[in-house]
């Protein structure tokens, strides 16, 4: 591995996980702001809203949002994290075929059409040709005997590089054997001659095409952090984000507990929100609509300096409802939650 590889996978660590601990501490704090304004009842006329949709259309219908979140949550994963964690035994495998099979990114366009110089090619009727970022699947294989004239073959050469190439001379037997490959594009043979045991495994046709970029970043250590970060942030969003999913569902029980005689309106009903900041002598009065104004103290807090807040009642404030029986008369009953 060089320095500047090096470099980079270090560089890309502190990247991600800084974001990702940025991005956790932003995240939770989003939820609890939520949670803390569901159970304040700054959110009940939405709730109550989509409560009054959902007995509209059914509760099957109104959670079917809820249901194909879900769906297409696990399907994502289902599908992100074998590709994942397949690139990995394929990395660390070194590109052999594991249980048989394995895959490997076309780093080149030297399979991707036929050079003229090479008859052979129309001769025989040879059309199984893949391009640049293309993914092939190879086959293993377990003796020379397998291996024929003509076949596609993945090795490793002297210099450690992965090759794709066909098999266009064969000499020798057993462990002497060596092979002459070429490239279906290419006008010459490469100058390395594979043995037996530098092959990877055989190409018998079946390809993905141009999704290698991505699993070539996969593959890599810059690859790998990102998508443990991704896979991360994810799941961690899902399992904190329950947290308002399960505040918005207690508060819309009580909500809808408190409702009484015929059926309400959204428009029906309000919810009175107040706060009192105490500070420097002064009490600012605030409610749904904003701040109301301001009076000077002469009792407790006159001479504080120091922010205080007050809520009008408990903590999870007043909740005011009309329902269509009370609509229109004067007064209104009112529930504390």
């Amino acid at each position: 591995m060089e320095f500047l590889e090096i470099i980079s996978i270090i560089a890309t660590f502190l990247g991600v996980t800084s974001f990702s601990v940025v991005f956790t501490i932003l995240y939770r704090s989003y939820v609890a702001s939520s949670v803390a304004q569901i159970e304040a009842g700054k959110r009940d006329i939405q709730i109550i809203d989509g409560a009054l949709r959902e007995r509209r259309k059914g509760k099957r219908r109104g959670k079917a949002g809820a249901v194909v979140k879900n769906v297409l949550f696990i399907l994502f994963l289902a599908v992100v994290i074998p590709v994942f964690l397949i690139s990995l035994v394929n990395r660390f495998a070194g590109d052999r075929p594991v249980f048989g099979k394995s895959f490997m990114v076309v780093a080149s366009g030297s399979m991707s059409y036929a050079n003229e110089e090479n008859a052979y090619l129309e001769e025989r009727g040879l059309r199984d040709r893949f391009d640049r970022f293309d993914i092939i699947v190879l086959g293993a294989v377990s003796s020379p005997s397998e291996l024929k004239l003509y076949d596609v073959i993945a090795y490793r050469n002297d210099q450690g590089v992965n090759i794709i190439h066909r098999i266009v001379g064969i000499e020798g037997a057993g462990e002497d054997v060596r092979y002459t490959t070429r490239g279906d594009a290419n006008n010459a043979s490469d100058e390395y001659r594979p043995a037996f045991s530098d092959v990877i495994g055989v190409y018998r046709g079946t390809h993905v095409r141009g999704i290698g970029v991505v699993i070539m970043f996969i593959q890599s250590w810059s690859g790998i952090i990102t998508v443990v970060a991704l896979l991360y942030c994810l799941i961690m969003i899902d399992r904190v984000s329950r947290k308002i999913e399960a505040c918005e569902e207690r508060r819309r029980e009580q909500l809808m507990n408190a409702i009484e005689s015929d059926e309400p309106t959204a428009s029906s009903m309000r919810a009175e929100f107040r706060e009192t900041i105490f500070y420097r002598g002064y009490a600012y009065r605030f409610d749904e609509t904003g701040f109301l104004g301001k009076s000077e103290l002469t009792g407790d807090h006159a001479d504080d300096d120091v922010m205080l807040k007050v809520y009008d009642g408990a903590p999870s404030k007043r909740i005011t409802i009309q329902t269509r029986k009370d609509h229109g008369k004067n007064g209104s009953k009112g529930k504390e939650e």
